[in-house]
């Protein structure tokens, strides 16, 4: 991005506000889109945006555009937003000093095309279509590239280049029985070039749902997989954004320092973890990026916060900005890492009397994620008595409240696995009710 454009518009802010900041970003992307056994879509999309933000009359502004032939009207909606904008409770960094070497760029990824992808996907139905003709296959397979440049009038200007691929494979079937689903995904910086390995763990886990037995109320110990873990993450990632700590709506507010969950459980905010989705050098806003242990070992240590609510809570910057052009920048996660313990699956399996493994879900709800509470029907679920899987369980739900059931984890899996930008194992609680339905 050498056009000189952000330059442009960083000087004309700073011209009439004294203080401002751009953000650039460009993207692209090419996706194939197979579904019900048939290719439905190629798309390739291309993004140029740039975002400003300036201080004006200590209140802060923001506008952003995708039309750059006229950045004296960017500047101008920057600066009629900054009447209606909360009060500036920071100021924009200087250069960092030195800035720590991390890895996004794979020069192999902007290289796979739009044919490569569809004989992806066509792999994955070639095996769908042989386990079964009453398979439903679907599958998304994207690669992607893009810069973004975050320049200041305190002196900053810094640029990330990342790429990504990822994957996904759904396997549907429908019979007099009811309906079935089962999906796998992945995300990473780095080129692949295969969804085989998505696809067999798909139909073999389609294998294990054929055999349905019934649920009834009944508190059990719980296994949630990898997949499944963001129905116990996503309360505590709300709960651990510092603009819901400032509003006083946060459990945890005050409570730094204080055993909140299991002294087995630690999990950090990890922003150099090389080709990992999260992976930056620099926060979204300029602070150099840094690893931060969030609970550790049960014990909560850290907020995640960006400038300007650090500020109003007091506390040292967390450096966990995130945006997009369009958007102002929110405390948000890097790379979430969940620290495994030493129980495989396997094991985790076979030492359960009676007990449900949890895999899939859908929906909330209405639970007050707020308060930790989630309340989700189990989509993909499997009964497991005398240390074996006896099938899969249906029409039922799993409801509870976070910081109840990780004070009652009972073993942590040794196989952590990433999935999007969380790396986590598999954990088995206790102390949960398994409801069903009609």
């Amino acid at each position: 991005m050498t056009d000189g454009a952000a330059e442009a518009i960083l000087a004309a802010a700073a011209k009439r506000f004294g203080h401002a900041e751009v953000f650039e970003q460009t993207s692209e992307a090419v996706e194939v889109r197979f579904e019900d056994n048939r290719l439905k879509e190629i798309t390739t999309v291309q993004v140029r945006g740039i975002g400003l933000r300036v201080i004006h009359d200590g209140r802060v502004g923001f506008a952003s555009t995708t039309d750059l032939r006229d950045p004296a009207r960017l500047v101008e909606m920057a600066g009629a937003s900054a009447e209606f904008g909360d009060e500036a409770r920071f100021e924009f960094p200087g250069r960092p000093d030195a800035l720590g070497t991390v890895q996004t760029w794979d020069d192999a990824v902007p290289g796979v095309g739009a044919e490569r992808l569809v004989e992806m996907g066509r792999e994955g139905l070639e095996m769908s279509l042989k386990a079964s003709d009453a398979y439903l296959y679907g599958c998304d397979v994207s690669r992607s590239n893009g810069t973004q440049r975050i320049l200041n009038t305190a002196g900053l200007d810094v640029e990330l280049r990342s790429t990504g691929m990822s994957a996904s494979v759904g396997i549907q079937e429908i019979t007099d029985a009811g309906f079935l689903q089962v999906y796998e995904y992945r995300g990473w910086g780095r080129a692949f070039d295969s969804v085989v390995d998505l696809a067999e763990e798909t139909l073999g886990k389609m294998r294990q749902a054929a055999v349905v037995v019934p649920a009834r109320l009944e508190a059990m110990p719980m296994i949630f997989t990898p997949k499944a873990l963001g129905n116990l993450l996503s309360p505590l990632s709300v709960a651990l954004n510092g603009k819901q700590v400032h509003k006083g709506s946060s459990v945890l507010r005050g409570r730094i320092g204080e055993q909140v969950l299991d002294r087995r459980i630690t999990i950090t905010d990890d922003p150099g973890v090389a080709f990992a989705p999260g992976t930056r050098a620099t926060d979204d806003e300029g602070l150099p990026s840094r690893r931060t242990h969030l609970f550790e070992q049960g014990v909560l240590r850290a907020y995640r916060t960006d400038l300007q609510t650090a500020a109003l809570l007091g506390v040292e910057p967390g450096a966990n900005a995130a945006r997009g052009y369009s958007s102002r920048p929110s405390p948000a996660a890097s790379n979430v890492l969940v620290r495994p313990g030493d129980t495989s699956l396997d094991e985790m399996i076979a030492g359960l009397k009676r007990g449900a493994i949890v895999d899939q879900t859908l929906g909330g709800g209405q639970s007050n994620v707020l308060a930790g509470e989630f309340s989700v029907n189990l989509d993909l679920g499997f009964l497991v008595e005398e240390g074996r899987i006896v099938g899969r369980l249906k029409d039922c739900m799993v409801a509870g409240n976070v910081y109840e059931v990780l004070k009652e984890v009972q073993a942590i899996g040794s196989e952590p696995r990433w999935l999007g930008g969380t790396c986590a194992p598999p954990i088995l609680v206790g102390g949960l009710k398994l409801a069903a339905q009609g």
